[in-house]
């Protein structure tokens, strides 16, 4: 844990969490150290560092709601930013969600199972004639994606990976070959809409 603008660093546990009437918060030691500084700070923000059960290094920034005796109590983040190995954090879509294109005169649906700034996973079931709709190296214009909520136009995509797995599936990789301002800004209010509706799961507020 760092205090702002100091060069407070410390180690830290979460031994407690309680509601309150902002959201669930969390409780870590208050030294006599980090009491101080918080005396005088102008910006008493926290930035916690942390590895995940991936070991993928995280970390947020909050400020502190309330001390009590020996505990400085911190409202649980809306948005945890994740260290990548990726370019494009991938993260997973609401049931129903579709990926829409034409093929010939045809228009075909499948199935989104996640999305990023860099494209989406898509997944179609293995019928009995085991039709070819895509495949590696397709690109597809006027491509739509229909959340429940939202609906994001790409311009152009491509078909970069095909997987099949079990049970009588098809996985196809599929990046964004071309996304305008407009689209681009859509897509970010999506995925950031959707990370802020799974820590909210997560954290037992939503």
């Amino acid at each position: 844990m760092r205090l702002h603008n100091t060069d407070l660093e410390m180690l830290t546990l979460i031994h407690a969490i309680q509601p309150s009437k902002k959201g669930h918060m969390f409780g870590v030691d208050l030294t006599a150290d980090l009491k101080q500084r918080l005396a005088v700070a102008g910006d008493a923000a926290l930035r916690f560092e942390f590895v995940d059960s991936n070991r993928v290094p995280c970390e947020f920034t909050a400020s502190p709601v309330d001390v009590s005796n020996d505990t400085i109590w911190v409202l649980f983040p809306e948005v945890i930013y994740r260290e990548q190995k990726r370019e494009h954090f991938r993260i997973e879509v609401p049931l129903g969600t579709r990926f829409c294109f034409k093929k010939g005169a045809e228009t075909c649906q499948m199935n989104v199972s996640d999305i990023s700034m860099g494209g989406v996973l898509v997944t179609r079931r293995v019928t009995g004639r085991r039709e070819q709709v895509l495949s590696v190296g397709d690109r597809l214009r006027d491509v739509e994606i229909v959340f429940p909520s939202h609906c994001l136009k790409v311009q152009e995509a491509e078909v970069v990976r095909q997987e099949e797995r079990p049970p009588r599936t098809i996985h196809f990789g599929i990046q964004f070959k071309s996304l305008d301002l407009d689209e681009r800004r859509v897509l970010k209010h999506i995925l950031y809409d959707l990370q802020r509706e799974f820590l909210a799961r997560r954290a037992g507020t939503a």
